[in-house]
C-alpha cells in the first residue's frame, strides 16, 4: 500500500486509540480488498461492525469503549460518561448517545452496549476526556437522573454528584443553576435531580461523601443534627475546622477518610488537633469508614452515648 496512504491511516488511528472506520480508511483511499486483505493477515483487527484496531494498538476499557462510539458515530454518555469524568467506576455495558433526525429517546441493547438516541445533542453537550468524545458534566448528571434509579440507585447518583463537586467539576450554586435552565427546557430526570440537590442542602456543606453518610447515620438513629464544618476559636484564635460539632455539650466527630488522612504528616496533625481540642474541653470521636459503612449502629451508639453523657439528650434505660 502507497507509504503516504499508511502513515495517514496511522495518524488517524493515533487519534482515536489505535482505532479506525471502514469509512475512515476508505476515505483515506483504501480499497476495501485491502481492507480485508490486512484483516485476514491480523494487520487489522475487527472490533465492531465497521470498525478496526490496528495490530501495534494497545487494547482495554477505552479501546472497548471508544469502538463502540466509532462504530456508531456517537459519544459516551449516561453511566460510560461518569466513568470517563472520573466520577464513577466503570460500568458494565457502554453507554453511547448519537443525533438522530426525527425521533427521541429510542434505544438500541446489547449485552456489551445502549444506543440512546437524541434529536438535541448541542456542542455545548459535549466534551472530551483523553481523546474520547464523550458527554459534558452537565448533560451526564441529567442523563443519569433520567434512568432507571434500578439502573442508578438514588444514593448511587448522590455519590456521582458530590463526585463531582469533590473534584471540582461541579458546584452546588451551578448544579442548581443547572437544574433550572434544564428544567426549562423540558428534560427527563428533573425531578430526581432535584431531589438530590435538596438531600445535599438538606445535609449541609459536607466536605465528602462520608461526611454525608456520618449524618445519614446520625438522622438514621433520630439523634439531634450537629454544626457541619465548625470553625473553632480560643480567645479569637482559630484552633481548627471540624467535621462536625455539638456546641452544647462540646462534642466533636472527625471522619477520617483515607484520601486526607492516611500519609504520617496527616495522621500526626490529625493527632495534635485532637489533643488541642481535648485540651480546651472538647469530647473528641475520631471515625473511620469501617465504622459508617459496616457498623453504623454501633456509630450511632457511640454517639448516642456522648450526647447523654453531656445531658443533651436523655440517657437510655
Amino acid at each position: 500500500m502507497d507509504p503516504n496512504i499508511e502513515r495517514a491511516i496511522a495518524e488517524r488511528a493515533r487519534q482515536q486509540l489505535g482505532l479506525i472506520t471502514v469509512d475512515q480508511a476508505r476515505a483515506l483511499g483504501v480499497a476495501r480488498g485491502t481492507l480485508h486483505r490486512r484483516a485476514t493477515n491480523g494487520l487489522m483487527i475487527p472490533v465492531g461492525r465497521h470498525t478496526f484496531r490496528l495490530a501495534p494498538a494497545p487494547t482495554g476499557p477505552r479501546v472497548d469503549a471508544m469502538a463502540v462510539l466509532l462504530d456508531f458515530s456517537g459519544v459516551a454518555s449516561h453511566r460510560t460518561a461518569a466513568w470517563l469524568h472520573g466520577l464513577a467506576d466503570r460500568p458494565p455495558i457502554i453507554d453511547v448517545t448519537v443525533r438522530k433526525g426525527r425521533s427521541s429517546g429510542e434505544t438500541t441493547l446489547s449485552e456489551t452496549f445502549r444506543v440512546h438516541t437524541s434529536t438535541n445533542l448541542p456542542a455545548e453537550d459535549v466534551t472530551q476526556v483523553d481523546g474520547i468524545p464523550v458527554t459534558s458534566v452537565a448533560r451526564t448528571l441529567m442523563g443519569l437522573a433520567a434512568l432507571d434509579e434500578t439502573e442508578v440507585p438514588h444514593e448511587k447518583l448522590v455519590d456521582i454528584v458530590e463526585a463531582a463537586v469533590q473534584r471540582r467539576l461541579a458546584s452546588d450554586r451551578w448544579l442548581w443553576w443547572l437544574l433550572e435552565r434544564r428544567r426549562c427546557r423540558g428534560r427527563n430526570g428533573v425531578i430526581r435531580f432535584e431531589r438530590v440537590l435538596a438531600q445535599r442542602a438538606e445535609l449541609g456543606p459536607t466536605e465528602s461523601w462520608l461526611d454525608r453518610a456520618l449524618l445519614q447515620v446520625i438522622d438514621d438513629a433520630g439523634l439531634p443534627r450537629p454544626v457541619v464544618q465548625r470553625r473553632i476559636r480560643r480567645r479569637g484564635a482559630f484552633v481548627a475546622r471540624v467535621d462536625t460539632a455539638y456546641d452544647p455539650g462540646m462534642i466533636v466527630i472527625e471522619v477520617l477518610g483515607y484520601r486526607h488522612h492516611a500519609t504520617r504528616e496527616q495522621q500526626n496533625r490529625d493527632a495534635a488537633r485532637a489533643s488541642e481540642l481535648q485540651l480546651l474541653g472538647w469530647d473528641v470521636h475520631q471515625i473511620i469508614y469501617d465504622h459508617i459503612v459496616r457498623t453504623p449502629s454501633w456509630l450511632a451508639h457511640v454517639i448516642r452515648t456522648a450526647l447523654a453523657r453531656a445531658d443533651i439528650i436523655e440517657r437510655a434505660a
